[in-house]
């Protein structure tokens, strides 16, 4: 198997599975924030309900663009291994 194409299959998976499963992720991710905050509360304040919501949201829309640009990175690793392949 060309090393190309399992780089293609590598970034192809992880963007959809970024894109897909962003808000799940996103949820896990401010959780984590929050424990850490809570736990050193002089490092960084935790933050208020209305501030964990907007997190969320932002980390949601965050891990679906990363999810994009891995998608497209597979898309355009896949054109050049195609066209590689033809000469």
């Amino acid at each position: 198997m060309n090393p190309d194409l399992l780089v293609v299959i590598v970034f192809a998976l992880a963007g959809f599975t970024l894109a897909w499963r962003a808000k799940p992720l996103s949820m896990r991710y401010n959780a984590w924030t929050t424990r850490l905050r809570e736990r050193h509360p002089n490092f960084n304040p935790p933050p208020t309900p209305e501030w964990r919501a907007r997190n969320t949201k932002i980390m949601t829309v965050l891990f679906r663009i990363v999810g994009v640009v891995f998608i497209l990175r597979a898309i355009l690793t896949l054109i050049s291994v195609l066209s590689a392949a033809r000469r």
